[in-house]
């Protein structure tokens, strides 16, 4: 139970600031989505997906990080050719009852669910009559993590109808981690992560939180107070309200996940304590081995102790060193010291043959010039605009990899993954403002695509993206023209 469901007052801040509400409240509202530029271009992804594929999509991400107010602004953004219907795996799930409740919202008549002998035969009838009138049905899943194996075998079922070769039902699951369904369903699945809030947006938030609930005033939350706020929730939002809502009552802010056992990091820790005291064991061995190996000899006579630690002295250093000149013998301690000197006289006098051997005779590989030369092409590159991509054919295809309401955000986001090759950028409009985009590759066909995104190194192949015709990038980018003038 989270604070603000524990508490049956409204807190004592909200009369303070002059607020209508709770602004860090764990309600999903629309008027309060906060749309940050990772969160719009997951949400960009998925209505793409929904709309001009018929891939499956899953939402994984850890709790707090808004999945459910991601669903939520996806159903609400997206338009009458598109019937959605809700599921939430914390619910109990019995197929029956399931059953009923997905043909309700799906407009089906109370009685024709009741007069129903095969509940199943009725739900897919139903699919079948949108997709006649060029309705698409979207099932949206919630916290699909909580799913039963049986449940998970439902939803495949469900999944596999077809009609025409068409799949007659679409999908957008969220859940905590990775789900099982059938593999006839596994090629239909496309993974979209969610990331955690950016530490610059971190403060831009907080004042949305607050403006949406009447707020009029400055930030009352200092540098250092966001700082503090992002060192404690890692960027997760659900967190960031928990400790915002601290901040506010007056309480010392943390985390209610900040209390977990890090056990790696212990052993991490326990390891190298370990090591230190292994060290520090070995020097005292070493400065106080005389005085060890005079308790442990037999104090039988003074012959026998001097022959033991001769003994000891052969095995373990090297003899004292005799200097004629001065007729007397110098102590292992000064010993080592000359050695060690004798040792950095002789790395000199390598350095110096080094020195003195002409450049020439040390021919680069040529390897490295190569490496050289394409380095220098790299940083030289040109990252190409719209004009490039309208000489594209249609018929190709190639991969949008992110998209922002800030130009510079991409520009940092090219510089960040060090895109090379086939990389451009343009300009569309989506609710009366101006969307950066950057797309990937240009490649013949679907499969080739495919292909050479499933050879793409490290981190390009952990980026969410998404296959696009160029066809449709052209029109997007063409939509755009009016605007401009």
């Amino acid at each position: 139970m989270t604070e603000f469901e524990a508490s049956s007052t409204e807190p004592s801040y909200i009369s303070r600031l002059a607020l209508q509400s709770a602004p860090f409240s764990i309600a999903t509202k629309l008027d309060t989505y906060y749309s940050s530029s990772q969160l719009e271009h997951r949400l960009n992804l998925l209505l793409h997906l929904v709309r001009s594929s018929s891939k499956i999509a899953l939402l994984v991400a850890d709790d707090g990080l808004g999945k459910t107010t991601l669903l939520t602004q996806l159903q609400n953004q997206v338009g009458e050719e598109l019937k959605t219907f809700n599921l939430d795996g914390q619910m109990q799930f019995n197929t029956d009852a399931t059953l009923v409740l997905c043909l309700q919202q799906l407009g089906v008549d109370e009685g024709e669910i009741q007069a129903s002998d095969n509940l199943s035969d009725t739900f897919r009838n139903r699919l079948k009559q949108l997709g006649k009138l060029n309705i698409r049905p979207l099932l949206l899943v919630d916290n699909a993590q909580a799913l039963s194996e049986g449940s998970l075998a439902t939803l495949s079922t469900w999944f596999d109808w077809q009609n025409n070769e068409d799949y007659l039902l679409q999908a957008v699951i969220a859940s905590k981690s990775e789900i099982s369904l059938a593999n006839s369903v596994q090629p239909r699945i496309q993974k979209v992560d969610l990331p955690a809030m950016e530490q610059q947006e971190l403060s831009a938030y907080l004042m949305f939180r607050l403006t949406r609930v009447g707020y009029q005033g400055e930030n009352p939350f200092s540098d250092k107070d966001v700082q503090q706020f992002y060192r404690l929730s890692s960027g997760n939002p659900e967190l960031i309200n928990q400790l915002a809502h601290q901040q506010l009552l007056g309480l010392k802010p943390v985390a209610s996940s900040s209390m977990s056992f890090d056990f790696s990091s212990l052993r991490a820790g326990m390891r190298w304590i370990g090591v230190g005291i292994l060290i520090v064991l070995l020097v005292l061995l070493l400065r106080y081995q005389d005085q060890l190996n005079s308790w442990l000899t037999p104090l039988s006579s003074d012959n026998e102790v001097m022959e033991q630690s001769v003994i000891d002295m052969a095995e373990d250093v090297e003899p004292a060193m005799v200097i004629v000149e001065n007729d007397d013998i110098k102590t292992n301690e000064q010993a080592e010291r000359d050695e060690l000197t004798s040792l950095l006289s002789e790395i000199e006098q390598i350095g110096l043959i080094l020195k003195q051997k002409e450049p020439q005779d040390i021919e680069e590989p040529l390897e490295a010039k190569q490496r050289i030369v394409e380095d220098a092409t790299i940083l030289t590159q040109e990252i190409y605009h719209q004009d490039w991509i309208l000489q594209q054919q249609g018929s190709d295809y190639t991969f949008q990899l992110m998209g922002s309401w800030e130009k510079q955000e991409v520009s940092d986001f090219i510089e960040k993954y060090s895109l090379t090759g086939d990389v451009a950028t343009f300009e569309s409009t989506r609710n009366g403002r101006v969307w950066y985009a950057v797309i990937y590759g240009v490649f013949d066909s679907k499969q080739v695509a495919l292909t050479a995104s499933g050879n793409w190194p490290a981190p390009l192949n952990t980026l969410p993206s998404w296959l696009r015709r160029f066809d449709s990038v052209h029109k997007q980018i063409k939509s755009m023209a009016p605007v401009q003038q």
